[in-house]
């Protein structure tokens, strides 16, 4: 089993928090305003760690090694620093728009600087791909790291706007389609990772998983939002789409879980997909209720298929 050098891992630590020092952060103070404010960690790392479960039992449903389970923690990992570095890129891209309309946002307020949010942006992209490595090499498969390039191409791609920014502004549903292309080829990366046999289940486990990232992308933005003057900013899925976000999510949350059945014969799956549809339509009207419930559904969805 490779060794990650205890040694290796303060020196890195110590080269970050130097970094940091030089952007003259201080105490953090600044920070952590900012994390707690547009990347609360608590959530963001509750969403990593279950996106690499589920990613995991989809690639190995069966019994699970020590080492399955460390390239789990770094798929989580490099999932975070992820979402991170994509957070930062939005930053610049949405800054207009955000100025505009969320004039009490972190960035808007001077709270963290553009060069700040730089330094974010490189240590992040540093952890993300060291941690694909990581996942890799504790599969004694260091080339599939190869293949998260795509990964790292296409966001790229997306921070540019695909290069065709002023259209897609005019195209809310097409935007959305493409932005959530990139989960496409995260089961791609981690089957090769560990090297599994692409069968029917397989790819019906994976569509499910694309199917859950577009639900919680849906949920993280299911929520009205009004600018300074009160006006109603339509760059959300409850503003564009009304009870059809709603819709969206719920029969991803219900039917999800029941089609998963096929590939792990679980009878909790039919516990998440029937709770979560009650729940759902209970509490159709509470808005954060919706969104709290959609969370745990994948959250459940992941754990029962990872432990089966």
């Amino acid at each position: 089993m490779p060794q990650i050098g205890p040694l290796n891992a303060v020196k890195l630590g110590l080269l970050i928090f130097r970094y940091l020092r030089q952007t003259k952060w201080g105490n953090m103070n600044n920070l952590l305003t900012y994390l707690n404010e547009r990347f609360p960690l608590p959530v963001t790392g509750t969403h990593a760690l279950f996106t690499a479960m589920f990613l995991v039992a989809v690639a190995q449903p069966l019994g699970k090694s020590s080492n399955d389970y460390l390239s789990t923690l770094f798929i989580a990992i490099s999932f975070l620093f992820f979402m991170l570095r994509m957070r930062v890129t939005d930053e610049f891209k949405d800054a207009s728009h955000d100025s505009s309309n969320y004039p009490n946002r972190p960035v808007q307020r001077g709270i963290i600087t553009k060069k700040q949010l730089v330094t974010i942006g490189v240590i992040s992209l540093v952890i993300e791909l060291s941690s694909v490595v990581a996942a890799g090499l504790f599969q004694s498969n260091l080339n599939s790291a190869l293949l998260y390039l795509a990964i790292l191409g296409f966001s790229v791609l997306t921070g540019f706007e695909f290069f065709i920014a002023g259209y897609l502004e005019k195209q809310f549903n097409l935007y959305f389609v493409l932005h959530q292309a990139i989960f496409l080829l995260y089961p791609i990366w981690v089957l090769n990772v560990f090297g599994t046999e692409v069968s029917s289940s397989v790819l019906v486990a994976a569509t499910v998983f694309v199917l859950f990232m577009a639900s919680m992308e849906i949920m993280r933005k299911y929520e009205l939002r009004y600018d300074p003057a009160g006006v109603l900013v339509m760059d959300t899925y409850l503003a564009v789409w009304g009870d059809g976000a709603f819709w969206l999510m719920f029969v991803i949350s219900v039917c999800g879980p029941m089609a998963l059945f096929i590939s792990f014969a679980s009878i909790w799956l039919y516990v998440v997909t029937g709770i979560a549809g009650v729940l759902l339509l209970t509490f159709r009207k509470n808005n954060d209720a919706v969104r709290a419930i959609v969370a745990v559904s994948f959250i459940s969805t992941s754990a029962v298929i990872f432990f089966s």
